[in-house]
């Protein structure tokens, strides 16, 4: 049996309040042991448990795996993930200057409950949210006096202030997105990314350097890309393995490259045949999403996560490293890897005194 998760008020924020409705959303569904979610997953079962500790936010991609393991809603549940991210910042705001902290996560709450969240998010309370339910309203109520009516009144304009606050935070989070693009975004010049002379076929050139460069990790790159295409399925964008479930030129299982497409994509199921380039940047979302999870996993970063993407984190976790099993797919990987990197042999981004690409620096 499993460890007790430690418990959780839910009034204490906004975090600890979604936590606990995912932990309530696992109860409904007989209470699965993370190990049994992480069977049904993708996911080490500590990245599971991670989601619903209160610790932090999880991730699109883990929340929709952990929900979608226990019967609800991904979609419903990524709305609910954006507005707990909305007041969170409305809370820490509150810690930093403008209130108390203890005030802060009611303030969140009544923002979202009156559909101030921002536009498009769902509002995450039941029938009735928005409609104000205190005294002096409803039938029989009193009249308003002077005093109540000044109340309404700065009440109004704080909720008008929230809403400002809000649609310009998620202005911010969507810019900082856009610049992370355009921060390491594709070069005209493919060359500065892919080696020319490589056997990468031209049409697939500009997929690979997008997804090698679609997140500021530095252990992903467009050659690392590449190479696991190669080593995947040779570049075959017709690759059919229904033993394995796998298809198409980066081996997608459907139900895993569900949640690695565009979001209006994550829907249903998609059935193969796949498309090559949509495959590829789903690649690459999915190399940005478990990169973090093997932090402080000994041994060559670059390989740990191409050997991540062939079997799942929690086996490069519990392993410490790539399993005995797959290191001839990693050194296949590598192979192919020191052969795509460019011709401009630049320094690796980050220190180790084991790497792979691009090559030992001078």
């Amino acid at each position: 049996m499993g460890r007790h998760e430690n418990p959780i008020d839910p009034r204490s924020g906004p975090l600890a309040r979604f936590a606990h409705e995912l932990r309530e959303l696992r109860r409904s569904a007989g209470s699965p042991s993370y190990q049994e979610l992480a069977r049904r997953t993708h996911f080490a079962a500590s990245t599971l448990a991670a989601c619903a500790s209160g610790s932090r936010l999880p991730s699109a991609s883990v929340l929709a795996a952990y929900v979608t393991a226990c019967g609800g809603d991904a979609d419903e549940w990524e709305l609910r993930r954006r507005a707990t991210r909305v007041q969170l910042h409305e809370y820490e705001r509150a810690a930093v200057g403008g209130g108390t902290p203890e005030a802060a996560p009611v303030r969140a709450a009544e923002a979202v409950a009156s559909g101030e969240g921002a536009p498009g998010l769902r509002p995450a309370t039941g029938p009735g949210a928005g409609r104000d339910t205190g005294p002096g309203t409803g039938p029989g109520a009193a009249p308003v006096g002077p005093d109540t009516a000044s109340v309404t009144r700065r009440r109004r304009t704080r909720r008008l202030a929230v809403q400002l606050r809000l649609a310009v935070v998620l202005l911010v989070l969507a810019t900082c997105t856009a610049s992370q693009s355009l921060g390491r975004g594709p070069s005209s010049d493919l060359a500065d990314w892919l080696d020319p002379r490589s056997d990468i076929p031209g049409p697939y050139r500009a997929a690979i350097v997008e997804a090698g460069t679609m997140c500021p990790v530095p252990q992903i790159s467009p050659a690392l890309v590449a190479a696991m295409l190669k080593a995947e399925s040779d570049f075959d964008p017709h690759l059919h393995d229904s033993v394995k479930d796998e298809y198409g030129i980066a081996r997608w299982t459907p139900r895993v490259l569900r949640y690695y497409l565009p979001e209006d994509q994550q829907d249903r199921v998609p059935v193969p045949p796949f498309d090559a380039e949509e495959s590829i940047l789903a690649m690459g979302r999915m190399l940005c999403a478990l990169a973090p999870q093997l932090e402080g996993v000994a041994g060559d970063p670059v390989l740990n996560l191409a050997a991540a993407y062939r079997t799942a984190t929690f086996v490069v976790q519990k392993e410490n490293g790539i399993p005995a099993r797959l290191r001839p797919y990693t050194a296949e990987v590598r192979r192919h890897l020191m052969r795509y990197a460019p011709r401009k042999k630049a320094c690796l981004p980050y220190p180790t005194t084991e790497s792979s690409y691009p090559a030992p620096c001078p």
